[in-house]
């Protein structure tokens, strides 16, 4: 079996309120943001103001008929479409089929034996 080297690349925050969870944030862990991509979606920065470290996102529903709580990890992979694979292979459910952000790469979602939903994103500057 090729080695991954998956590593936590992302993490999202579901809310239903957005800017009532970032003042939250903001207030609690000094963090600063800044808006980005579709509405309700805002980049959490980290301590110098750059780089983001994950978001804060409208909630949305990856699991049926459950919406999505806590954090949502998003993990970097080398290649995208042998980890769908793998998490056929091992008992998993692709939750949501690969799907490519322009200029980011291309994301899957799945659910693992536990009933969480994960995220894997290969990663790709030049993705269309």
């Amino acid at each position: 079996m090729a080695p991954m080297h998956p590593q936590l690349t992302h993490f999202a925050i579901n809310t239903d309120d957005v800017d009532a969870t970032q003042a939250f944030y903001g207030s609690v862990f000094g963090w600063t943001f800044q808006d980005y991509g579709p509405p309700g979606f805002v980049q959490i920065l980290n301590e110098a103001g750059e780089a983001p470290m994950g978001a804060i996102q409208q909630r949305r529903q990856l699991l049926p008929d459950e919406p999505t709580r806590g954090f949502e990890c998003t993990f970097g992979v080398d290649d995208v479409e042998l980890v769908r694979e793998r998490i056929l292979a091992a008992g998993g459910t692709i939750l949501m089929e690969k799907f490519t952000i322009s200029n980011v790469g291309h994301l899957i979602a799945f659910e693992d034996p536990g009933g969480n939903p994960i995220l894997a994103m290969e990663y790709d500057d030049a993705a269309e």
